[in-house]
């Protein structure tokens, strides 16, 4: 898990799961998707598991977002492909594009996580780690979700942003 304040601290925090890797970022609108169900595509199902996540513990849904979702989706590829490693290289780059796009960021969180997994096993392994509930729960307004796969096995990546 990353954690930049202001743009100055960084902590690493690497979290391993069986059959599941997990990794969590932080640092301090577009069409809105429907999170009321889990259908959809996988991005999708993520948000509806993370929002239900949220809503059980009395937070406000996160709303998904273009922006956000490119950069998500573009970090799972490169984690699938190897063009990066899979963490949390790139994280403050990608947080430049959305701040580029759309404005001051007030805070910035990524997790990140790979496996055999559906949508609601991946949020449930983020749920079980500290790092990646505290990223869950935060306050934090906007999502941007992407998954890439390479054979049998996914890579999963969630933007968290407040603006």
């Amino acid at each position: 898990m990353y954690i930049l304040k202001n743009q100055k601290s960084l902590f690493v925090l690497l979290f391993t799961f069986v059959a599941l890797q997990v990794t969590a970022c932080t640092r301090s609108a577009v069409p809105r998707r429907d999170s009321s169900s889990a259908g959809g595509n996988l991005e999708e199902q993520i948000l509806y598991y993370t929002n239900k996540f949220r809503k059980s513990k009395g937070l406000a849904p996160l709303e998904m977002n273009v922006t956000i979702n490119q950069q998500a989706e573009q970090h799972s590829r490169d984690m699938a492909s190897g063009r990066t490693g899979f963490g949390h290289e790139g994280f403050e780059e990608r947080v430049d594009v959305v701040t580029k796009k759309m404005g001051r960021v007030a805070a910035a969180a990524e997790n990140v996580a790979y496996g055999s997994l559906d949508a609601e096993a991946v949020v449930n392994g983020w749920i079980k780690s500290p790092g990646h509930r505290k990223n869950m729960l935060g306050n934090y307004n906007l999502i941007g979700i992407g998954a890439a796969k390479k054979g049998k096995i996914t890579f999963f990546t969630q933007v968290f942003i407040k603006k």
